[in-house]
């Protein structure tokens, strides 16, 4: 059972390395700057192992929606809502943190992940391959 409540509904304050991280991940180059100027914000619920996490709009409007459960496999909702196809991510709880890691052929990559470790406000650390991201999200 997870240890960690990541209930709540945050802000992104500040980020390192963002426009790497967007980079690596493929977005366009024309976009990575806006994408990197934007500040996020998210509704997460946790009850028990099953977590819902809604990327909101600044005026606050679901943009996308994304249900999981802790220890289950699931496929990633990109921002604009549709599924990622043929990407499955799992999720664990590792000392005081949610893991998100890519997932193939039940092999976990630990190259690229994603890790939810809040602390009072929320630290969100994003790694694939050589390139790291961190964001400090506060609650709203």
């Amino acid at each position: 059972m997870a240890t960690v409540n990541l209930t709540g509904k945050w802000k992104e304050d500040r980020s390192e390395n963002k426009e790497a991280f967007l980079k690596k991940m493929g977005t366009p180059e024309e976009k990575v700057a806006t994408f990197a100027a934007f500040k996020p914000a998210c509704e997460m619920i946790h009850e028990g192992e099953n977590i819902t996490l809604k990327m909101l709009t600044p005026d606050g409007k679901t943009m996308s929606e994304t249900k999981f459960t802790i220890g289950t496999p699931y496929t990633p909702v990109l921002p604009d809502g549709v599924p990622s196809l043929g990407e499955l991510i799992s999720t664990f709880v590792d000392g005081g943190k949610v893991m998100l890691t890519k997932t193939t052929s039940e092999k976990v990559d630990f190259n690229d992940y994603t890790y939810l470790e809040p602390n009072g406000d929320l630290k969100v650390v994003q790694k694939s391959g050589d390139v790291t991201s961190t964001s400090f999200w506060t609650k709203m």
